[in-house]
């Protein structure tokens, strides 16, 4: 399982580093003009309908190739989505790069908002950029309710990602425990969900998608949420606040 919403339950540091991540954008073998087709068509259509609502064919007839050429290519359905995955590998690596260098930085007062700023900015681009808008909606599904078939891209391609925005949260927040960091992530995927895949907010209020200083505004909402939350005693006043509700959560544990 990936580290997703729904396992952090059990174990919030888990050991993906001996897992192999992303390959690199040298190590990937060449496409052909086709194989760049069924990618695109395919990426689309499960960012659209999900993997278990597109068929074989919806990619053939998208990427205006023969069927059997899918197949060829890919094998099977399982081996395209994994390819899609594979394929924006060097963004993964981008990210997990600008989280190792914020995790450096951590203990520095404005240590966690970079932290913050590492993970979430580069999705965000993803999501603005034409060649990865529709990989980011895909992402966002996925870590929402991912299918048994996406199991494993999750695991080689955004676990380790993820792990490396555990640890640099860590540093960033040494007295933390293991549930806190935990709830860290939760929140912080969330509000990124809502993001990279709010084609609901398109339609409900169109002409008004984010805006470049709506990224910076996240950042500073999760940072500042994160904070408040977990280490309340930076600010008598919140922490006074948040008695309250901390009173009620140790209650439930």
């Amino acid at each position: 399982m990936s580290v997703s919403a729904a396992r952090l339950s059990d174990a919030p540091f888990l050991d993906f580093r001996s897992r192999m991540p992303s390959p690199r954008p040298s190590q990937l073998p060449a496409r052909s003009e086709r194989q760049q087709a069924i990618l695109r068509a395919a990426e689309q259509l499960f960012a659209q309908r999900g993997f278990n609502s597109v068929t074989i064919r919806q990619i053939a007839d998208a990427a205006k190739v023969p069927l059997a050429l899918v197949g060829y290519y890919f094998h099977h359905k399982e081996g395209l989505f994994r390819a899609v995955f594979a394929q924006h590998g060097h963004r993964h690596h981008e990210a997990m790069r600008a989280l190792e260098e914020a995790r450096r930085g951590a203990s520095e007062p404005d240590g966690l908002h970079r932290v913050v700023e590492a993970f979430v900015q580069p999705m965000l681009r993803w999501r603005s950029d034409s060649a990865s808008r529709h990989y980011a909606r895909l992402l966002a599904r996925e870590l929402a309710q991912a299918t048994p078939e996406a199991e494993s891209a999750l695991q080689q391609h955004i676990d380790p990602l993820l792990q490396r925005f555990l640890d640099a949260l860590q540093a960033a927040l040494p007295k933390a425990s293991r549930a806190d960091l935990a709830d860290a992530l939760r929140f912080t995927l969330g509000a990124v969900q809502a993001h990279l895949g709010d084609h609901r907010l398109d339609q409900l209020l169109p002409g008004q998608g984010a805006e470049p200083g709506s990224t910076l505004r996240l950042c500073g909402f999760i940072a500042g949420g994160i904070r408040a939350v977990l280490a309340p005693s930076a600010s008598p006043a919140l922490a006074l606040a948040l008695t309250p509700l901390r009173a009620r959560l140790q209650e439930r544990a």
